[in-house]
């Protein structure tokens, strides 16, 4: 019979156990973790209060500050008007006033410029001429040693008017231009030395290489903008490995690819020149597709393996795989002045 009831008593220990975690029941456990949450609630709102109580402060230092720069301007407003109203017998108005605050920083500008308001003032013509040449003061530097040429001529000197001015202006700069170097865009080169390859005898783009020329297409626009060009030209260059000897569709088929009828591979090139010029097209094709690019004239030309890298012509002494020689030169240029035109009846090359 006691074994009976020690087998029930500690079954239902057992069975009691099966509700507690660390010795808690669920219920504890869960008033346990509410505590903390509201705990660490209480911690956030307190840190909160805080960042809102020191906010608070700063807004009434601001206040204060403002109410006191007020006072301020308002017993400077009252002294100026005091010592105005003695000798004018009228009060200075708030518009008055601040002229004259920006006045006086104006002239304190001038002052660190090394400049004093009668000098601003008697140059102020002359400024002014400047401002609508749209030179600046490294020109305008440049300017003054041709300007002295044009005065000793007698084309500057008393009685010329702001007129005669900018016509000097204008001829100054033109000889400021002609003296200094001519600042020459750059050539972008896209050498296999780089990872721009082409396949051996083929003119067709890896996606990575296109990939890289939309990246590039807003340097390219950049260059031209910059320097105020309208015409684009991509070069292509090979080396002096000799071509199998395949007959060319080169005449008959690069106007179907300009035209986008067909596809650049149909082009098979049968020396370095025309290889060099399918290589070109094909990069051309995707640079006309770039929007950065729309409004510029795009040109496909060919070096074939006539011109070494620095712009030297080949002896023909540097046969061989040389990488970086196979490459594609994009330069810029200003459109020719001069269209030709080809006499009526005549033929067009």
């Amino acid at each position: 019979m006691s074994d009976v009831g020690g087998t029930s008593v500690a079954f239902e220990r057992k069975g009691y156990g099966r509700g507690l975690i660390l010795g808690l029941t669920m219920a504890e456990t869960m008033l346990l973790l509410v505590f903390c949450l509201l705990l660490a609630a209480g911690a956030i709102i307190a840190k909160k209060e805080k960042e809102a109580a020191k906010a608070l402060e700063v807004a009434q230092s601001i206040r204060e500050n403002v109410r006191k720069l007020d006072e301020e301007n308002k017993r400077l407003l009252a002294q100026l008007n005091a010592l105005v109203k003695s000798s004018t017998g009228r009060d200075v108005p708030d518009q008055e006033w601040r002229e004259l605050v920006l006045a006086k920083e104006a002239v304190e500008t001038f002052r660190k410029a090394g400049l004093t308001v009668e000098e601003v003032v008697k140059r102020a013509p002359v400024t002014k001429v400047l401002a609508e040449n749209e030179v600046d003061v490294d020109q305008a530097r440049v300017m003054i040693e041709h300007m002295k040429v044009l005065k000793e001529s007698g084309y500057i000197g008393a009685g010329k008017t702001p007129k005669d001015l900018s016509d000097a202006l204008r001829k100054a700069n033109e000889a400021a231009v002609a003296a200094k170097p001519h600042d020459w865009p750059p050539i972008i080169s896209l050498s296999e030395l780089d990872g721009y390859n082409f396949d051996t005898g083929s003119a067709e783009l890896s996606d990575r290489f296109k990939t890289r020329l939309r990246d590039l297409s807003k340097t390219i626009a950049g260059i031209a903008t910059s320097y105020g060009v309208d015409v684009i030209e991509v070069i292509g260059h090979t080396d002096e490995q000799a071509m199998s000897g395949m007959s060319s569709n080169m005449d008959k088929g690069l106007q179907s690819v300009l035209a986008r009828k067909v596809e650049v591979g149909t082009l098979h090139p049968a020396d370095n020149a025309g290889l060099g010029l399918a290589r070109a097209i094909s990069v051309t094709s995707i640079l006309r597709d770039m929007p950065e690019l729309k409004g510029f004239t795009i040109l496909p030309m060919s070096g074939g393996q006539l011109i070494l890298p620095g712009d030297r012509l080949t002896d023909g002494a540097q046969a061989g795989d040389v990488k970086a020689r196979r490459r594609i030169e994009i330069r810029v240029r200003q459109r020719s002045r001069e269209t030709d035109i080809a006499p009526a009846g005549g033929s067009k090359t």
